[in-house]
C-alpha cells in the first residue's frame, strides 16, 4: 500500500470522511445512464481526463463488460495512481493485446497498449463490440492512435467504430489531449472539456460541457476537484442554502475538548492542520467576503467554534452584520439548558458609518470597548469570543484618525481570547486595518457558481464550502487539488 492511500485510510480510522468522491455533474450525470452513447473527453495535460475516465466508470457501477486501453501509462501505474481500483474491480487483469483470445472474456481486463500498432487496437476494440454484450470501453488516449495513422484512415476507422458501437449497443469514451482539434467532434454523441486556471495563486479545476445530445444543459461550467484520484464537480451556489442557521448551530457539533494547546480548534480539521492546531489563543481572525457573498455564510461557517464556545459556558460577544442575527444560536442555548448571558450582541454600527456620522460613530464604538472591558471582567476564568463588523472601524481608519482604530483593535484583543472581524473586501483588494494587523486571513469568495474558502495568512489552496443537510455536520470543505 503506497503513502497516498495510507494517508486516505488514515483520515477514514480517525473520524474524518472522504474529501472527495465521485460525482458527476447532472447534466453529464444524465447523459451518461442513456443505454450507447460516444463521449470525447478534452484537456491538456494534467487536467483531469484519466481521472474522470475512471470515475465514470465507478459512477455508473461498471466493473464488468469493460474494456480501458491505455496508451500512455501502464495498468501498474493506473492501480499505483488510484488504489481505490482496485477493490472496485474485481478482477484487475493486465493483459496485452498480442496474448490468446481467451483472455477477452474476462469480467474486465486493463489494457496496456503502449507499444502496439493502430491496427492491433482496432482489431482489440471491434473483437470486443462483437462478442461482449453491452461493452463500455476507454481509450485512453486517441491521440497516440491518430499520431501512426494518416487523417483519412483514421476517420475511417473512427465511422467503423461509431457504426459498431450502435450495433452492440456499447458506451465508448475517448480521451483526448489536443483540446483544440475538433476533427472528431460531429461523429461523437458528447464533448466534454477539463481546463485549469489560477485565481489569486491558487488552482481551479473546471470541466466545460459543450456537447451532450439528448440532454439540456443548464450550466454548462463546473468546478472540480481531484482530491484521492476522483472527479468530485461542485454544485452551484445556492444562497438559500445558508438561510436556516439553526441547521448549522447543531449540538452534535459540540467538541469539549476544543481547546488544545494554546489554540482554538477552527471546526475543520483541514484548517486546525494548517493553522497549526486551530486559532491562537489571543488571535485576531479576519474573514473577508467578496462583495455579493452573503454574510450568513461567514456566520455559517463560524458555528462550529460558537458552538463549542458557549457549551463550555464561555462567553460570547456578537455584533450583527449586515442585519444577520444570532436567533438560531440563542434558540440553541435555550434547549441546551445554558445560561442566559452567554451571548452578549452589541449595537451595530454599519448604517451609521455609511451616514458618516463620526461622532456617534467614535462614541458607540468606545461603549463597545466598555462592554466588552466588562464581559471581560466578569468573566475572568472563562474565554470570551469576540465576533465583530470590521465596518465599525473604518470610520476611525481614515487619514489622521488610525490611531484611535489601532486602538480600539488593541483593546478588543485584550479583552478577548479570540477576536474574529468579518467585512467587504474592498474593490480593489485593499487591505484594511485589521487585516494588516490580523495573525490569520481569511477570504470567502464565489468562482464559476462555487463557494469557496481560502486562507491569505498563512497561506493555503482553496477549499469548496459544501453545504451537508444529510449528514446533519453543517459545513465540509474539500480541498481544490
Amino acid at each position: 500500500m503506497n503513502r497516498y492511500f495510507e494517508s486516505m485510510m488514515g483520515n477514514i480510522e480517525n473520524g474524518h470522511p472522504l474529501y472527495s468522491e465521485v460525482r458527476i455533474p447532472d447534466e453529464l450525470s444524465q447523459f451518461l445512464r442513456q443505454e450507447t452513447f460516444s463521449l470525447l473527453i478534452k484537456g491538456n495535460t494534467g487536467t483531469g481526463k484519466t481521472t474522470l475516465a475512471l470515475s465514470i466508470l465507478k459512477d455508473l457501477d461498471v466493473n464488468k463488460n469493460c474494456l480501458y486501453i491505455s496508451t500512455r501509462v501502464s495498468p501498474d501505474q493506473l492501480f499505483q495512481y488510484y488504489p481505490w481500483i482496485e477493490s472496485f474491480f474485481p478482477k484487475s487483469r493486465h493483459v496485452e493485446i498480442a496474448e490468446s483470445s481467451e483472455h477477452n472474456k474476462e469480467q474486465h481486463v486493463f489494457v496496456d497498449a503502449r507499444l502496439d500498432e493502430p491496427g492491433s487496437l482496432f482489431e482489440r476494440i471491434t473483437n470486443e463490440l462483437m462478442d461482449t454484450k453491452a461493452p463500455t470501453i476507454v481509450i485512453d488516449t486517441w491521440d497516440a492512435i491518430g499520431f501512426l495513422m494518416d487523417k483519412e484512415a483514421l476517420m475511417n476507422n473512427a465511422k467503423v467504430l461509431q457504426t459498431w458501437r450502435e450495433r452492440a449497443r456499447a458506451k465508448i469514451i475517448f480521451v483526448t489531449e489536443s483540446p483544440e482539434d475538433d476533427t472528431f467532434d460531429f461523429l461523437v454523441d458528447g464533448i466534454i472539456e477539463l481546463r485549469q486556471r489560477h485565481h489569486n495563486e491558487r488552482l481551479v479545476r473546471e470541466v466545460y460541457l459543450s456537447k451532450l445530445r439528448g440532454v439540456r444543459i443548464n450550466r454548462p461550467l463546473y468546478t472540480f476537484s481531484l482530491n484521492y484520484g476522483f472527479f468530485h464537480s461542485y454544485e452551484h451556489y445556492h444562497p438559500s442554502d445558508f438561510f436556516n442557521l439553526e441547521y448549522f448551530f447543531n449540538p452534535k457539533h459540540v467538541d469539549k475538548n476544543f481547546l488544545r494547546d494554546n489554540h482554538f480548534s477552527t471546526g475543520y480539521h483541514e484548517l486546525d492542520e494548517i493553522f497549526g492546531g486551530g486559532f491562537p489563543l489571543g488571535s485576531i481572525v479576519s474573514i473577508e467576503l467578496d462583495s455579493h457573498v452573503n454574510a450568513k455564510i461567514a456566520l455559517a461557517f463560524l458555528s462550529k467554534l460558537m458552538v463549542n464556545f458557549i457549551a463550555g459556558n464561555n462567553p460570547m460577544v456578537f455584533q450583527p452584520i449586515e442585519k444577520s442575527s444570532l436567533d438560531a444560536l440563542k434558540k440553541y442555548q435555550k434547549s441546551a439548558g445554558l445560561q442566559d448571558d452567554l451571548i452578549n450582541v452589541l449595537p451595530n454600527l454599519e448604517g451609521h458609518v455609511e451616514s458618516h456620522l463620526e461622532g456617534e460613530v467614535s462614541s458607540q464604538m468606545a461603549q463597545i470597548q466598555e462592554e466588552i472591558e466588562k464581559i471581560r471582567t466578569r468573566n475572568k476564568n472563562k474565554k470570551v469570543l469576540t465576533v465583530l463588523s470590521a465596518e465599525t472601524l473604518r470610520s476611525s481608519s481614515k487619514e489622521g484618525t488610525g490611531k484611535s482604530a489601532n486602538s480600539a483593535l488593541a483593546k478588543v484583543k485584550s479583552n478577548s481570547d479570540l477576536s474574529i472581524f468579518i467585512s467587504r473586501r474592498s474593490p480593489d483588494s485593499r487591505h484594511t486595518i485589521v487585516s494588516q494587523v490580523a495573525d490569520i486571513r481569511l477570504s470567502v469568495l464565489e468562482l464559476d457558481g462555487t463557494m469557496f474558502l481560502q486562507s491569505e495568512t498563512p497561506w493555503s489552496h482553496l477549499y469548496a464550502i459544501v453545504v451537508q443537510p444529510e449528514r446533519e455536520h453543517g459545513i465540509k470543505l474539500e480541498p481544490m487539488v
